[in-house]
């Protein structure tokens, strides 16, 4: 089915966009190094973009996420086996690497590697790195002999997120990014001995396949459009302002951002922060984001129950 605009009443076909590869990768690396969480679904901490391995090879992106496991972000028009087999070798790499090894990469500075993973870890010591990686991997499409292969993959517990993302383009020249729900891995079977052991970090905040957006706590009534936020730093004596869209956005210093991390870094001026636990809503007794998901989540199960 093609993909639609409605425009003055009539409905606009939206051109797929099927340029070459490397066009493909270098505008969607952009878009993801630009705001990890909308493109991915969660708030992590970017390390380096392209950094050259020790061992050699250069991963799209490297990132961090709050347990501290290493994070592999790979974009890719289309997967095949030998591209699969690449990306697996960065979790290889991803799963013996330091905090001295992401520090020497970072893209803000060795010096400033370790203040800005405390900050956004929320911590006194630096968390350590964890030796279960995981891998992102956002693609066009991948071939159905590697879905098979990532299909294995996942069932046998490797951390694995497929993301399928395509563009498309409006006649006038517009541009739309369709980020589908990500392919989850099915669950793991309770003989999994090492099921326990591995943190898992995603399912937590899924709703219908997906992380919730601030959309669906507008739609939930549980936010309104124009609603005033805050995210305070008492240590540092700041308190910054923001203000929810109806589009789901936010506004913060009359520039507008796609996600509440993206809005917390840009405000703050920091690497990285966890903008769901990072803005409150005064009208709310300063509950925060994070607060209202949750209650978003409870409901939603609770709606799911009644008719089951």
């Amino acid at each position: 089915m093609p993909l639609f605009e409605v425009e003055s009443g009539s409905l606009k076909v939206l051109r797929h966009v099927t340029g070459g590869a490397e066009l493909y990768e270098r505008e969607i690396e952009d878009l993801v190094w630009s705001d990890l969480e909308a493109m991915t679904g969660e708030p992590l901490f970017p390390v380096a973009r392209q950094p050259t391995l020790a061992g050699g090879g250069r991963p799209d992106v490297v990132a961090l996420d709050k347990v501290g496991r290493v994070v592999v972000i790979e974009i890719k028009r289309d997967v095949d086996r030998t591209q699969l087999a690449q990306t697996l070798e960065y979790a290889g790499w991803a799963r013996t690497t330091s905090l001295d090894e992401l520090a020497a990469m970072y893209h803000r500075g060795h010096e400033s590697f370790f203040l800005d993973w405390q900050e956004y870890t929320e911590s006194s010591a630096p968390v350590l790195v964890s030796r279960f990686p995981r891998l992102i991997l956002l693609a066009r499409d991948f071939q159905q002999r590697t879905r098979a292969a990532l299909d294995f993959l996942r069932e046998n517990g490797l951390p694995v997120v497929v993301v399928p993302v395509i563009i498309y383009q409006h006649a006038d020249g517009r541009r739309f990014v369709d980020v589908e729900s990500d392919y989850e891995p099915p669950a793991a079977s309770s003989g999994d001995a090492g099921a326990a052991e591995r943190p898992t970090g995603r399912n937590e905040v899924l709703y219908r396949g997906r992380r919730v957006q601030l959309s669906d706590l507008l739609e939930a009534d549980l936010l309104r459009p124009g609603e005033a936020l805050e995210f305070p730093r008492p240590r540092l004596g700041q308190l910054f302002r923001g203000i929810v869209l109806a589009s789901g956005s936010i506004e913060v210093d009359g520039a507008t951002y796609s996600s509440p991390s993206s809005a917390a870094v840009a405000a703050a001026e920091v690497g990285s922060f966890d903008g769901w636990h990072a803005w409150r809503v005064p009208r709310l007794d300063g509950a925060t984001l994070n607060e209202l998901r949750i209650k978003f989540l409870a409901s939603a199960q609770d709606t799911q129950e009644s008719l089951a």
